[in-house]
């Protein structure tokens, strides 16, 4: 079982008081380890995923944060005591990700108890991608071949000197971004924040992301603008096994 350190050290102590209202910054920086992060008694506001906050607050549980992702919640302290802040059981009918449940730290409330402040409900308005006229569709696959590549995106490993997408500055693409294998790939680009809008048929609410989960033999369809800068740059699986042995591919942006 792999041991998750948590700012650096395994099952750390952290203090909140009871009522209390604390912001949380959650880094998935594993290399290839999925967190299903839940605090016992505490549902998670979350506000924010990779960095864009949401429009408005959504209440849940547990989080589900693969690695690359980041979200951002508020945690309001539950009545005196200790509590489990833990990752769920992941993928257990996927041997090659399965996790056990796992501690990642102890939460420990106490001290003078505080008069717990109102959550937010709305947050921000972000422009809608939707409405985009969109310059290009493309279908983009992610694969695990039973021969090599062992892994592949549009049937090819990585090439450092291949430009595989050539898209133009200035307009929008609708990407379908298809999982042909049986296991999960965090989808990742750099430079451009993407808009999901549906994940396997399921449309989403208006949202940034620059990492989003892949579901076995799912897919997702996102939307990009490409509107700041000319050059080349990737777009790849999250999960560092996958990426670093060729499922990462080459994108250039051109006048």
């Amino acid at each position: 079982q792999v041991e998750m350190l948590v700012n650096g050290v395994a099952n750390p102590t952290l203090t909140i008081a009871p009522g209390e209202t604390q912001r949380w910054r959650l880094v998935n920086a594993s290399a290839n380890e999925f967190l299903n992060v839940q605090l016992v008694g505490h549902p998670l506001h979350v506000i924010a995923r990779d960095g864009n906050p949401l429009t408005e607050v959504r209440t849940v549980q547990n989080e589900m944060i693969g690695p690359g992702e980041r979200a951002e919640v508020l945690i309001q302290g539950g009545d005196a005591g200790i509590y489990e802040l833990r990752s769920l059981a992941f993928a257990p009918d996927i041997p090659a990700q399965a996790q056990p449940e796992m501690l990642l730290a102890t939460v420990i409330s106490g001290g003078d108890a505080q008069e717990p402040q109102d959550l937010p409900t709305k947050l921000v308005e972000l422009e809608d991608f939707g409405g985009d006229e969109v310059a290009e569709r493309r279908t983009i696959a992610f694969q695990m071949p039973d021969t090599p590549p062992s892994f592949a995106i549009d049937g090819k490993a990585f090439v450092e000197d291949r430009i595989d997408t050539i898209v133009k500055l200035g307009t929008t693409e609708e990407w379908t971004i298809r999982n042909e294998s049986g296991q999960w790939h965090p989808f990742h680009i750099h430079v451009n924040d993407f808009q999901v809008m549906s994940i396997n048929g399921e449309p989403q609410p208006v949202n940034r992301h620059d990492t989003t989960p892949l579901p076995p033999r799912g897919e997702i369809v996102i939307r990009q603008r490409f509107l700041d800068f000319t050059g080349r740059f990737v777009y790849h699986c999250h999960v560092l096994v996958h990426e670093d042995n060729g499922m990462m591919a080459v994108i250039e942006v051109v006048e």
